[in-house]
C-alpha cells in the first residue's frame, strides 16, 4: 500500500500511557494537539475493462486550458453530460473495534459500532435534509485571503443525501432528475482487533477529554484489507469501515493524524470481467479533538466530517486514478503540490451544519470538478468552485 502527502505536525501535551509527547500549551487551548488533520489514499486501480465487475461508473476527459494537457477521469454514477439518470450504489458499513493493550486504563476499547446509529441517521444516508439551505445558514468562515464575501453563498435548496447534493451541484444538476445516491447500508458484524503496544496507543485529550486511539497507518491498512477479503463484499458494493475517535500516524506519533482514506483493489484476472473493489474508512469523532480553522468559533472536524470527506472523494475518484494539473492552496499546506483529484483535501476543516433526526452534523465543504479542471466560469451551481463558495477562482498551478 502507499500513503501520500504527510506533514510533520507539532503536538500539545497529552497523557499517554507509558510515555509523554512534548507539546505546546498554546495549541492545547484550541484542540487536543495530537497533530494536523489530514486524509490520504490507499491502493489504486488504473487499468481495467469497461466490463469490469464493480460499482457504476463513467469515463470522460477534460483539457486544462492553462497547459493544454488532456486528462482522463473516472467517476461514480452516470455521465452528467448525458441523460438524467438516477443511480443508487449498494453500501455496507463495517464497524471496527480496537483494544489497545498499551493502555492501563479501565476502558481501553474504542468501538465504531457505538456510532453506527448516529452515522445511519446522518445526512450521508438520510434523503430528507435540505442540504442547500443548511449550507447557506451555517457555513464556516471563509479562508483568509482566498474566499469571496461569505454572503455570496446561495446554494439552491436540495432535499436529498449530502453526497448527492454536492455531486449534483458540481455538475449544475441541482433540481434535475440526475442523482447518484448511496443505498441504505447493511451493517455487517463488527471486526475486532487487538492493537499491539508497538502499533498504537490510547491517549486522553487535554481539551476534549475524549479517549483517543492512535494507530500505525500501515498496520491498520493491513487489518482493513484483511477484513475486506474475509467479509467477501461483492465488487458492486461500497464498503465503509467505521472507526470511533481513532486516527492514524505514519511511523511516529509526530506524524499524526489521518482521519480517513479511500482506495481500490482488483483481482488478477477475469478475462475482461475482473472484480474491482472500492472502499473507504472514516473515523467518527467527538468535538474538541481538533482545533477550529482560522475564523471559525468551533471546529467542524467532528462526527461525520471525515466520512463526508471520504464519501465525496470516492464519488469523484473511486479508483484513485484521476490525475490533474498539480495544485497548491494555502488552505491545506499539509498536502503541498499535488496532482490528485481529491475534492476534500483543499478544504479540510471547512464545513457547515446539517440537522437530521434532531442532531447537528458537521460535513465538510468540497471542491468542485471545475476548480481542478481550471474551468472559467465554473460549470457548478452558481458558478462556484467549492460547494460553500470558499474559493473565488480555479486552482493555481505549482511545481
Amino acid at each position: 500500500m502507499k500513503f501520500r502527502r504527510i506533514l510533520l505536525a507539532a503536538a500539545t501535551p497529552l497523557l499517554i500511557v507509558g510515555f509523554t509527547i512534548p507539546l505546546s500549551a498554546q495549541r492545547s487551548r484550541l484542540g487536543d494537539g495530537i497533530g494536523k488533520p489530514k486524509f490520504v489514499t490507499d491502493k489504486s486501480v488504473t487499468n481495467f475493462s469497461a466490463n469490469a465487475r464493480t460499482i457504476p461508473f463513467f469515463r470522460s476527459s477534460f483539457t486544462d486550458p492553462t497547459n493544454g494537457v488532456t486528462y482522463p477521469y473516472t467517476m461514480v454514477g452516470s455521465d452528467p453530460a448525458g441523460a438524467e439518470v438516477s443511480t443508487t450504489v449498494k453500501t455496507v458499513i463495517i464497524p471496527m473495534r480496537f483494544t489497545f493493550v498499551s493502555s492501563a486504563a479501565a476502558n481501553n476499547v474504542l468501538d465504531g459500532s457505538t456510532r453506527v446509529t448516529q452515522t445511519l441517521q446522518s445526512p450521508v444516508f438520510v434523503n430528507t435534509a435540505d442540504i442547500g439551505a443548511a449550507a447557506n445558514t451555517t457555513a464556516s468562515a471563509p479562508p483568509p485571503n482566498v474566499a469571496p464575501d461569505p454572503r455570496l453563498i446561495n446554494e439552491p435548496s436540495d432535499m436529498t443525501q449530502l453526497g448527492d447534493a454536492i455531486y449534483r451541484a458540481q455538475w449544475g444538476k441541482t433540481g434535475s432528475g440526475y442523482h447518484v445516491l448511496l443505498g441504505q447500508p447493511q451493517v455487517l458484524p463488527t471486526a475486532s482487533f487487538t492493537v499491539p503496544a508497538n502499533q498504537g496507543t490510547l491517549v486522553v485529550g487535554s481539551v476534549s477529554h475524549a479517549r483517543i486511539g492512535l494507530m500505525q497507518a500501515s498496520w491498520f491498512a493491513n487489518r482493513l484489507n484483511q477484513t475486506l477479503r474475509a467479509y467477501h463484499v461483492p465488487p458492486d458494493v461500497f464498503p465503509i469501515f467505521l472507526l470511533y475517535d481513532t486516527f492514524l500516524y505514519v511511523k511516529t506519533l509526530d506524524n499524526c493524524c489521518i482521519l480517513g482514506f479511500h482506495g481500490a483493489t482488483t483481482s488478477l484476472n477475469g478475462q475482461g470481467r475482473q472484480s474491482v473493489h472500492t472502499y473507504a474508512f472514516a473515523s467518527y469523532s467527538e468535538p474538541g479533538i481538533f482545533a477550529p480553522n482560522p475564523g471559525d468559533t468551533i471546529s467542524f472536524i467532528q462526527d461525520i466530517h471525515a466520512l463526508s470527506h471520504e464519501v465525496q472523494e470516492w464519488y469523484d475518484d473511486p479508483f484513485v486514478n484521476n490525475r490533474v494539473n498539480p495544485w497548491l492552496t494555502p488552505t491545506a499546506p499539509q498536502y503541498g503540490c499535488t496532482a490528485f483529484l481529491e475534492t476534500g483535501d483543499p478544504v479540510v476543516g471547512f464545513g457547515f451544519v446539517v440537522t437530521t433526526n434532531g442532531r447537528n452534523y458537521h460535513p465538510e465543504d468540497e471542491v468542485h470538478f471545475s476548480w481542478f479542471a481550471r474551468e472559467t466560469p465554473s460549470g457548478a451551481e452558481q458558478g462556484y468552485f467549492t460547494y460553500l463558495n470558499n474559493f473565488a477562482t480555479q486552482a493555481q498551478g505549482c511545481q
